[in-house]
């Protein structure tokens, strides 16, 4: 089995140096342009980024223009009307960034995907109410309208842990779903408060004006955030190769997290729009709120998984009734490639 180890890790990371969406490209230059950064050939391992270039993914873009992964690796965004996991299961991808959650409500779904690499060590989903909002606990939820963009994906599963953390259940609250719409319906007081991501939405809400305080979802949060996820086939055929590439992304992301102006740097070849002072300042804002989700507690690594956190997420999207027919237990969907 290969893996690769602590000590190996903290040698790449010094061998490397130290070193959002209201910044998301408005047109189409910025997708032609991180269709595929690397070069890598018919043997390329492709790592997608999901839909939209994005100072976000900075870790993966500092990795690339540095000389992290190897030759072959290059990185690809999404098309728009692609699932999450359709292009890795399609074999055009060879690991996503994605909810390490949502693998494993897929996975339960039929489709064999395996959690190989940290990227969030802190979950990104919160409760987002106006500074002004009478709600200031998660209880006083009771009677409101919760806006969100679907009855699926991290968002759901936030509003389902906040609810039991409340001492809640779905019927004490109206559940209002947006689409991609829940800051503004927050902004426009459609709803009463919203479940969205810290580096995202409550920064968003931020820029434009509009002061926020963003409700911890639990104490001790039970669901992985975004992860690098892959195929059983491929982890089976290109093990060393991923394990690379986890190592090589982990320095990426310790890059990002000890400089945020070199990762806006490196997401302008990729959003356009970063020229602008003013976007690139936002999208500063946006590295540092991700950078706080990246960065580990002492005692462990960037890019690392933690087993016990797989373990209690399974339990509690299987006691939550989130997961399909097929078995899924902490040893089929989680297999670090980065041990601690």
């Amino acid at each position: 089995m290969t893996t690769v180890n602590r000590r190996r890790l903290l040698t790449a990371l010094a061998l490397g140096g130290a070193g959002a969406l209201a910044a998301c490209a408005s047109g189409t230059a910025a997708r032609s342009r991180s269709a595929s950064p690397g070069s890598g050939g018919t043997d390329a391992l492709t790592l997608g980024l999901t839909y939209t270039p994005n100072i976000q993914f900075a870790p993966a873009y500092l990795a690339l223009r540095n000389g992290d992964y190897a030759a072959n690796v290059a990185l690809r965004h999404h098309g728009a009307q692609e699932g999450l996991f359709d292009a890795l299961l399609a074999g055009t991808e060879h690991a996503v960034v994605a909810g390490g959650d949502e693998a494993a409500v897929a996975a339960s779904n039929g489709r064999e995907l395996v959690v190989i690499g940290g990227y969030y060590q802190r979950y990104p989903v919160q409760v987002i109410v106006s500074q002004d909002s009478p709600v200031t606990t998660l209880a006083d939820l009771r009677g409101r309208t919760v806006g969100l963009p679907g009855r699926s994906g991290e968002t759901w599963y936030g509003l389902r842990l906040a609810l039991d953390t409340a001492g809640l259940n779905q019927d004490d609250v109206t559940v209002q779903e947006t689409g991609y719409t829940q800051v503004s319906a927050l902004m426009t007081g459609k709803v009463d408060a919203i479940v969205g991501f810290s580096n995202n939405d409550a920064v968003q809400l931020g820029q434009a004006g509009f002061p926020v305080r963003g409700l911890d979802v639990a104490q001790t949060v039970p669901l992985l955030g975004a992860s690098i996820v892959t195929s059983a086939s491929v982890l089976a055929a290109r093990r060393a190769e991923l394990a690379d590439a986890v190592v090589a992304t982990a320095r990426g992301m310790s890059a990002f997290v000890e400089d945020p102006d070199a990762a806006v740097e490196a997401a302008r070849a990729y959003v356009p729009d970063l020229v602008d002072a003013t976007q690139a300042a936002h999208a500063r804002e946006v590295a540092v709120a991700t950078a706080a989700l990246i960065k580990p507690d002492e005692g462990s690594v960037i890019g690392a998984l933690d087993r016990e956190l797989v373990t209690s997420m399974v339990s509690f999207l299987g006691s939550h009734q989130l997961l399909g027919d097929t078995a899924v237990t902490p040893e089929t969907i989680c297999d670090p490639l980065l041990t601690v």
